[in-house]
């Protein structure tokens, strides 16, 4: 059992609750780091499924 691990959680779980959800600076910030995730997942799903359509018209070129 490590002791540092339960000391962090405490000021973790404090810092949290002190963010106003109503404000709109907190919402606008919430916001713009959503979409830059989503877009960041979009890139990277894009980049996985770039290669399969390439083979595929590689091979469709062929025949």
């Amino acid at each position: 059992m490590d002791c540092r691990n339960a000391q962090r959680s405490q000021p973790q779980d404090e810092d949290i609750m002190d963010i106003p959800l109503d404000d709109p600076e907190a919402n606008k910030a919430a916001a713009k780091i959503q979409a830059s995730f989503r877009g960041h997942m979009t890139r990277k799903k894009m980049k996985d499924e770039k290669p399969r359509e390439e083979v595929h018209k590689k091979q469709r070129e062929r025949k």
